[in-house]
């Protein structure tokens, strides 16, 4: 079993230091946790620390006998484990430990707080969606009305250009009054049709994005609102069957509601 951390690893009153590189060091950007056997330092310090226990224990010139070599051996790696590297080493895994506890906390909370924020936008853009489409549809029906009502007048701007045109043809109006006349309708006519052309734009855009979130709603939310929308489509397609609406009516109010549901 590998150990958790480097046991050239230690911490100093300024911070963590690689007792093998003899420098200041990171651990937490490091291999100094769980895979310091891949660090190269590591690897380097133990090829090197090999290479001189190799050296240290060649024969010397006076052989003693293998029984006593063994056991000064075992006594010389038993004496040359020193207590304080021991408890340096876990005082440093209790820091790591520590230092790794509050660092995963920070983020879990700096996070928390982002999480809580979102919701809380969610459910005002919940709120906010639902009202405006309401709203929207009240409203909606209004400017409906005023629109088709100006739709009459520009018509009726149309038929007066006819009628003065019809009238200097027949000689009840003269070239002045004509003139006069024709320009007075036709500013009248080109006015209010820039500004239907331009009502209609509009209306088309808030309705587009309206609808859009309200999509974006339903597919995300859990509310009844779609179990309505499939019964009225299946009530529709009811009233078609039984001739009650014509086909035009009928596909014009399906191309409507499943362009909501879909």
């Amino acid at each position: 079993m590998s150990r958790a951390v480097c046991p050239g690893l230690e911490r100093t009153a300024s911070g963590y230091v690689c007792t093998y590189a003899q420098r200041p060091i990171n651990p937490f950007q490091w291999y100094c946790f769980g895979d310091y056997f891949e660090c190269p330092i590591y690897v380097q310090y133990t090829k090197t620390k090999g290479a001189q226990v190799k050296a240290e224990t060649k024969p010397s010139q006076t052989v003693q006998p293998l029984q006593q070599q063994t056991q000064q051996q075992s006594q010389q790696q038993v004496v040359t484990i020193p207590v304080t590297a021991t408890t340096t080493r876990v005082e440093s895994m209790g820091d790591a430990e520590d230092e790794l506890i509050k660092n995963s906390e920070s983020i879990i909370s700096k996070f928390e707080g982002s999480a809580k924020t979102l919701n809380d936008k969610w459910k005002d853009y919940e709120g906010s969606v639902q009202s405006t489409r309401q709203n929207w549809e009240t409203e909606k029906a209004k400017l409906k009305r005023y629109m088709v009502i100006l739709e009459r007048i520009r018509n009726k701007y149309s038929e007066d250009l006819k009628e003065v045109e019809l009238r200097r043809g027949m000689g009840l109006i003269n070239d002045e009054t004509y003139n006069k006349l024709k320009d007075n309708i036709q500013k009248k006519l080109d006015r209010i049709s820039d500004k239907l052309k331009e009502l209609n734009a509009r209306y088309q855009e808030v309705e587009t994005t309206i609808n859009q979130h309200y999509k974006r709603l339903l597919m995300t939310t859990v509310t009844p609102e779609i179990s309505k929308l499939k019964l009225s489509l299946a009530k529709l397609e009811e009233m078609y069957r039984d001739g009650k609406i014509s086909k035009e009516v009928y596909e014009k109010l399906k191309a409507e509601i499943e362009g909501v549901i879909s």
